[in-house]
Order: C-alpha cells, then structure tokens, then sequence
C-alpha cells in the first residue's frame, strides 16, 4: 500500500503549479485554453499538410479563440458522458475507442461552432480523427513541458 504521505508528495512535486488545488478554476480553464489554441493552430497546420487541399478550415480570431473555448466546454462536459455510454466498447478495443470519442467530441465542437459563427470546419470524420489526435498529442506535449521538471529524474512511489 503507496504511505499517504508519500502520494501527497508525489503529486505536489509533479503536477504543474497552474493546475494544483490552490490556484482557482479559472486559472486552471484559462491555461488550458491556451494550450488548446496552440493545439488548435498546429492541429490545423498538421493535418492541412497531410491532405490535399484544406479540410480543417479555421480562420479569423473568433477561429482561433472561439473555437478552442468550446472545445474546452465539450471536452469538461460531453467527453466523459460519451466515455461513460461507450464504456463496453472501450474494454472490447483495449481503450482504443478513445481516439473515435476524440474525433466525435471535434465533430460536436464544429456543429456547436456554426451555432455561435463561428469559422471551424472540418470535411469529413478521418480528417477530425486526425485532427484530434494532433490536438492531444501538441496538449500533452504542452502539459508535460509545463510542469516543474519536465526532464527531471522520475520519483517511483514505492
């Protein structure tokens, strides 16, 4: 059994200190989003080169920042209730099923995105599951960078 004191420590030393419990939610939301807009911009950038053509089309600043806004939005809400309903399918697929939630969670932000007019389209289902996983890939990236010691020698817990 991991000593209580030991975990404390563990997790005051690795988690980042925007995203510790003393720093207010909004903190927390805010640099989120900004990683999320990097993500957003490189995501873009990626997947734009990797197809002919353009199939990720976000332009103007109401794309740039209104977008990865309800990304975030989508993502604290309607993730974990599509992870929860598509729980067998996720033990069938060894948690590989993630990566269609990702796609179906950038689907949603883009239907969400023509509620408010905003510039985010995307053609097509392989172009979001793609541009999901470029989102989460530049995010953890980002998340990794910006703890304490990123590079530091990894603790074990026991």
């Amino acid at each position: 059994m991991i000593d209580r004191v030991v975990f404390i420590r563990y997790i005051e030393e690795t988690e980042p200190p925007w995203d510790q419990g003393n720093v207010p939610w909004i903190v927390r939301m805010l640099v989120r989003w900004g990683m999320t807009i990097l993500a957003f911009i490189v995501a873009k950038w990626f997947v734009n080169g990797v197809w002919d053509g353009t199939p990720i089309f976000l332009h103007g600043t109401d794309g740039y920042v209104v977008a990865p806004a309800i990304f975030v939005v989508v993502q604290a809400v309607v993730r974990p209730i599509l992870i929860f309903l598509m729980c067998p399918l996720q033990i069938i697929t060894l948690g590989l099923f993630i990566l269609v939630v990702n796609a179906l969670v950038v689907v949603l932000v883009e239907e969400v995105s023509d509620w408010f007019d905003v510039n985010f389209e995307i053609d097509g289902f392989w172009a979001a599951f793609v541009f999901a996983l470029a989102v989460s890939a530049v995010t953890f990236a980002l998340s990794r960078f910006l703890r304490r010691s990123p590079f530091g020698p990894r603790r074990r817990l026991f």
